[in-house]
């Protein structure tokens, strides 16, 4: 754009020149080193030394003819470009010099400030392309510091599940030994004196067996009991689907639950009860269904969330908010959704198992 500025006043004041018949020597040579110059700023070097230059050799032109004055439009541009004020103060004097005395002057001087407001523009404008690209930039940035926070957190959020997996294992075992353990090893003394006693005294031996009976159920009550609290989440996950299932009011649900939920990773539980949520609501919100169907299936190689409505559907579906982050949670596990809307709502959570992907 700024070649197109410059070479209209360039190519405006060679007509002039020209029509006027008094294009002398002296005025070429200076017309010359102001295009040499201009060409020089735009190609190489552009500094306001060389836009002081200019205004000097333009200055030195319009005290030989007026005519130059209208090349006073080059470092008024300039100037205004790269923001130095002064410079457009300094070239304001120097025309106002020439010119005060010659009203037959005002379409240069036309010419100049229109030279100042489109450059004012540009600037303008330039200014607010660069303030959008550091916002681009800063928005790169922040969502670069975000997916590395992401990482880390869920970095983190292995090693602690790790850590506290570790810790569970130490203290149920802790609990076996101090409890189960001791237990049967007194149950085992109790068998064995029973066994000594019985061709004695058949009823001690009978009571001891009795006793041994007894310790041997509450051992299997306790086993049992901490069986249990090994997979707690699990089975609240399936009962949370249950009851999100159950609590749902806009439509009749179906819910089917195919394979053995107790070795489902923790980590899928959570992420299919936040889909099944989130399809739940696009449910009621657009597809005016009056029936959703809703499988989740579990097997070793992955775990698989089915979702379909009879809604209306829709041509063209908009990815919203709830969408990509269904989409995202899943894909965090190296897992992939399909979505489709022709003919009612439909998903397809699809969640692979890692090797030596522990339970929850």
């Amino acid at each position: 754009m700024n070649y197109i500025v410059k070479s209209v006043l360039l190519v405006y004041f060679t007509i002039e020149m020209i029509t006027s018949n008094v294009f002398a020597y002296e005025h070429f040579i200076i017309l010359l080193a102001i295009i040499a110059i201009t060409i020089l700023k735009e190609k190489l070097i552009d500094s306001n030394y060389l836009t002081i230059v200019v205004l000097l050799l333009i200055g030195a032109g319009t005290a030989m003819d007026l005519k130059f004055i209208v090349l006073f439009g080059l470092p008024v541009y300039d100037f205004m470009i790269k923001r130095s004020y002064w410079g457009v103060v300094v070239t304001g004097m120097s025309i106002t010099y020439f010119s005060f005395d010659h009203y037959e002057s005002v379409n240069p001087l036309a010419l100049i400030v229109l030279c100042g407001l489109f450059a004012y523009t540009q600037q303008v404008s330039h200014q607010e392309q660069r303030q959008w690209m550091n916002s681009l930039d800063n928005e790169r940035r922040l969502r670069y510091e975000l997916e590395q926070t992401k990482l880390r957190l869920l970095q983190s959020s292995k090693e602690i599940a790790s850590i506290t997996e570790v810790k569970e294992r130490n203290r149920i075992a802790r609990d076996i030994h101090d409890s189960v353990g001791h237990n049967i090893s007194g149950i085992l003394i109790q068998l064995r004196a029973a066994y000594k006693l019985h061709a004695k005294d058949e009823s001690k031996s009978l009571e001891l067996v009795s006793q041994s009976i007894e310790g041997l159920a509450s051992s299997i009550e306790l086993l049992r009991d901490t069986v249990h609290n090994i997979k707690p989440q699990e089975i609240v996950g399936v009962e949370h689907v249950k009851k999100i299932v159950d609590n749902f009011s806009f439509c009749p649900v179906q819910l089917k639950l195919n394979g053995d939920f107790n070795t489902i990773p923790a980590n899928h539980i959570e992420i299919l009860i936040a889909n099944v949520k989130e399809a739940l609501t696009n449910s009621s919100r657009y597809s005016k269904a009056t029936c959703i169907e809703i499988a989740i299936d579990i097997n070793e190689r992955y775990s698989r969330l089915y979702v379909k409505d009879n809604g209306v559907g829709c041509a063209v579906m908009k990815e919203g908010l709830g969408l990509s982050g269904m989409k995202e949670r899943v894909r965090n596990l190296g897992g992939t959704v399909s979505v489709s809307s022709d003919d009612g709502f439909l998903i397809v959570c699809v969640i692979p198992r890692q090797e030596k992907e522990e339970i929850a």
